[in-house]
């Protein structure tokens, strides 16, 4: 089920022009074209890969930045109002960016951080810390609290227990948000169009396919193989961070 529509993306986007939608149905094309995507790197591609790139690393590295020392706050301090807290960040984990387009519109737009790309990194981090933590305190409670204890002993503060003991055994789970965090805002667009705008030169990959898209027609040769492009970056992503991925849901599903 999941494999087909990758395969139908990738077999369009090779089909020569008239061949899309004939029948009867191939999957293999009779003779596979590169004028899709010789029309997409024409188009900006490069351009649109580095600025997602760029967004996606900037945003992921925020997200942990905050989620990590939040995370362990939440694990491992009882202080007044925790779970509280923790419903308040579970409450926003669960509104939809869409429903807050508008009004966020109107806040960056006050705070001059309409157009930058900055700013839409700002908002890629506000949107996915709730996630982040709440899947990151999961990790932190299987790590056994005599960690914490025999690192005070030797004489570790708060911070250099959380850098020197804790983070290499909460690594896979930290590999796992990292990956999650990584597809979200790389494919993201409601919130990237509505900052960018037009500034074309900061647009992102899902930006760019859209602009294959016109009003009275669109060229689906060239969505699919801006689509196929655009996917590459994340399967190699996936593929470099798999084994921490795997170990990371086997041992997120466990309480030790």
């Amino acid at each position: 089920f999941f494999l087909f529509p990758v395969l139908w993306v990738l077999s369009a986007s090779l089909r020569p022009e008239g061949e899309l939608f004939g029948l009867p149905f191939r999957l293999l094309p009779s003779t596979p074209s590169l004028g899709a995507y010789a029309r997409v790197f024409d188009a900006g591609v490069v351009t649109w890969l580095l600025n997602s790139t760029l967004v996606t690393l900037l945003s992921v590295a925020g997200i942990l930045a905050v989620a990590v020392p939040a995370a362990y706050a939440f694990s491992r301090f009882d202080f007044r109002g925790r779970r509280g807290l923790l419903g308040v960040v579970l409450l926003f984990q669960m509104i939809s960016p869409v429903i807050i387009v508008v009004p966020l519109y109107g806040v960056m737009g006050g705070l001059g951080l309409w157009r930058p790309r900055m700013g839409l990194v700002l908002l890629y981090v506000g949107v996915q810390v709730p996630f982040s933590i709440w899947l990151l305190k999961g990790y932190f409670d299987t790590v056994p609290r005599e960690l914490d204890y025999a690192a005070r002993i030797d004489g570790c503060n708060r911070l250099q227990t959380l850098r020197y003991v804790l983070l290499r055994p909460v690594a896979p789970g930290i590999a796992v948000v990292a990956i999650f965090d990584t597809v979200l805002t790389w494919s993201e667009f409601v919130l990237a169009y509505t900052v960018l705008g037009t500034a074309g030169r900061l647009h992102t990959v899902s930006i760019g396919v859209y602009k294959f898209q016109g009003q009275y027609g669109s060229d689906w040769r060239a969505i699919a193989a801006a689509s196929v492009v655009g996917m590459v970056p994340l399967v190699l992503v996936f593929l470099g961070l798999q084994r921490y991925f795997v170990r990371g849901l086997i041992e997120g599903s466990l309480k030790g």
